[in-house]
């Protein structure tokens, strides 16, 4: 049986496929590096569907949950090993985001301030991933040995 796919079908598939791409880029390396492929930020929403700060951080709603072998107090999210992209602490209620992939977005595209991002991503794990109650606070893997 021979399937005939229509110009329109095409199309479609093509621009999933590139948009899954683009997500998958922003989730291993960042925003920033994507976005200058694309020809700017906006450009770059507009073929994820970014339009609310909601949406992207939908785009990480798919991370591994994993409980730290060395720190049994830490709950670890995270695509791969070694690159923590958030870190619950239950002994303090505190969820340590990662500032160059995720904060950042919020902070600089979105124009948010502190507490708006702590809004906002308080609002998400809650409905993402079932945790309420908690701070977030931003943290560089540069600085800080919980990210890296």
């Amino acid at each position: 049986m021979k399937i005939i796919i229509s110009e329109r079908q095409q199309k479609l598939i093509k621009e999933n496929s590139v948009k899954g791409s683009l997500i998958d880029m922003i989730k291993e390396d960042g925003w920033k590096s994507v976005y200058g492929l694309v020809g700017g930020i906006d450009n770059l929403k507009k073929l994820v569907g970014i339009e609310s700060p909601i949406d992207f951080l939908n785009l990480f709603n798919d991370l591994d949950v994993i409980n730290s072998e060395e720190k049994p107090n830490l709950t670890l999210f995270r695509y791969e090993i070694g690159n923590n992209l958030m870190v619950y602490d239950d002994e303090f209620d505190f969820v340590y985001i990662n500032y160059s992939i995720i904060w950042s977005f919020l902070e600089k595209v979105f124009g948010f301030n502190y507490s708006e991002i702590q809004e906002v991503t308080q609002e998400w794990l809650s409905e993402a991933y079932d945790l309420r109650g908690v701070t977030t606070d931003e943290v560089d893997e540069e600085d800080d040995e919980l990210v890296g």
